[in-house]
C-alpha cells in the first residue's frame, strides 16, 4: 500500500495489513539483530521514476518479500541531491534476492547502506546531522538540542524493537 501524505517527508510503500515490519523470514528482530542485518537499497532517480517504481514494488511489499519502502518527495539538495532516494529495507540475508527484483524492474546502480550506520550518521557529530544543522544555519543551543532530541529518538526507536510485531508496538508516525 502506497502512503502518499504531504506531512509525511517521504512516501512510504508498506504491508496493507501494516504492522512492525522489521523482521526477517516472518520473525521479528531484536534490537542486536536488526543493528547486524538491517538495511537498504539506495536508489536514485527523477520522482515520476521512483513513483512508478514504487508502485511496481507494491506488491512485493505487500507480500512482504520486501519488507518497506520509503522515498522523497523531493531531491534533499541540503545533502547534495539533485535527485530523489528511494529506501528499499530488507534484512541483509534477503539483499541478494531483492536486488534481483529491483534489477529485473530496470535498477542498474544499487548502494547498500545498514541502518547502523545511518543512525550513527544521524546521531551527534554525525555527518548527515552535522549537514543538517549547518543547512538550516542553527545556533550553538539550537543545534545542542536537535542532536540530543534526535539521540533520544533513536534510542526510545531501538528499545522499541524485538517486542514481537505486536500492533502499537511501533508507531507509522515514527517513520516521518
Amino acid at each position: 500500500m502506497i502512503v502518499d501524505k504531504p506531512y509525511y517527508n517521504w512516501i512510504y510503500v508498506i504491508p496493507s495489513d501494516w504492522h512492525f515490519p522489521i523482521a526477517y523470514k516472518g520473525k521479528t528482530l531484536t534490537k542486536e539483530e536488526y543493528l547486524e542485518h538491517w538495511g537498504k537499497w539506495i536508489i536514485l532517480g527523477e520522482r515520476e521514476k521512483l513513483d512508478k517504481l514504487a508502485a511496481e514494488l507494491d506488491s512485493y511489499v505487500d507480500k512482504r518479500t520486501i519488507q518497506s519502502i520509503k522515498y522523497d518527495r523531493s531531491p534533499q539538495k541540503i545533502f547534495g541531491l539533485a535527485e530523489c532516494a528511494m529506501l528499499v529495507f530488507c534484512d541483509d540475508r534477503e539483499r541478494d534476492e531483492v536486488w534481483e527484483i529491483l534489477f529485473r524492474m530496470g535498477v542498474t546502480l544499487k548502494s547498500w547502506v545498514y541502518e547502523r550506520e545511518t543512525i550513527e550518521m544521524w546521531m551527534p557529530g554525525g555527518l548527515l546531522m552535522e549537514k543538517w544543522i549547518e543547512a538550516h544555519g542553527l545556533e550553538s543551543g539550537e543545534a545542542e538540542k536537535v542532536r540530543q532530541e534526535t539521540k533520544e529518538r533513536y534510542e526510545k526507536w531501538l528499545s522499541a524493537l524485538g517486542k514481537e510485531g505486536r500492533r502499537g508496538a511501533w508507531s507509522f508516525e515514527q517513520m516521518g
